[in-house]
């Protein structure tokens, strides 16, 4: 836990939550400034630890909730439950403590890091699903984005990297969990050490000074139909469920925003 003691005057942090992949962040930041951070190795148990690890978070700065100026989340691309979850907890606190939110996208985060010590192009390669991951590019050191963020499987991102102005340099765990893949089919690719596969926490704090910040809720940035959605069919004949109704139900559920209003005045 890195922090530094707020100041007497009133304070007016940022809170920070990323979840989009293994390893959960939270991060506090004040003018850019990074005041405190908290990185958890969660796979599949986000959920129980995010609330415990923000309380604790904000109690060693003797911080409530009412006394953010603003929540910035990762909104995407990235794991479709830790996305929600950390979203639905964000929306959550905005209605109750009247905190406006902000979206950030998580791979220029991950460029962020370590581009400014490179020259190139760099590539980040995050996973999506077997065999498929996301790529986005970026000129080093300057970190400015040369593409969109974009799913391939693994043979088309083989082919999209390796068509790339070198030097090459490529982050991220798309990289990581198809690593003899890509040791073999692109060997002159320059994989980063994995401390650069997630966003640095000061990286994170800079974003949230940065970010626009608005009451309504963050669109998150899915690249791809889910699981359930491409199983749709199958999972509906095993509950009994005509196709047509299935669909109906998943347009529904994912288009519509049931959150209460917040009932505070808003400038």
């Amino acid at each position: 836990m890195a922090r530094i003691p707020l100041s007497k005057r009133a304070p007016t942090p940022q809170l920070v939550l990323n979840g989009s992949e293994r390893r959960l962040q939270l991060v506090l930041a004040e003018e850019g400034r990074l005041l405190a951070s908290q990185e958890m190795g969660v796979a599949g148990s986000a959920m129980q630890h995010l609330v415990p690890a923000l309380q604790s978070l904000l109690e060693r700065l003797e911080l409530a909730p009412t006394d953010l100026s603003g929540i910035a989340c990762v909104r995407g691309p990235g794991s479709f439950t830790g996305l929600r979850m950390i979203l639905a907890t964000a929306l959550g606190l905005s209605r109750a403590a009247n905190v406006p939110l902000a979206g950030l996208d998580y791979l220029p985060l991950i460029a962020a890091g370590p581009a400014p010590l490179l020259e190139g192009t760099l590539a980040v390669v995050t996973h999506s699903r077997s065999r498929q991951v996301y790529i986005q590019t970026f000129s080093a050191p300057e970190g400015q984005a040369l593409s969109d963020p974009q799913p391939f499987l693994l043979d088309q991102a083989a082919a999209v990297l390796g068509t790339l102005t070198a030097p090459v340099c490529a982050v991220g765990s798309g990289l990581r969990n198809h690593l003899d893949f890509f040791l073999a089919t692109l060997p002159e690719l320059r994989i980063l050490d994995e401390g650069f596969d997630h966003p640095l926490p000061h990286v994170l704090a800079r974003a949230a000074a940065a970010a626009a910040y608005a009451h309504a809720p963050i669109e998150p940035l899915y690249l791809r139909a889910s699981d359930a959605e491409d199983n749709l069919a199958d999972i509906a004949a095993l509950r009994g469920i005509a196709p047509d109704e299935a669909q109906r139900r998943l347009v529904k559920a994912t288009s519509t925003i049931t959150a209460p209003h917040c009932l505070h005045d808003h400038d």
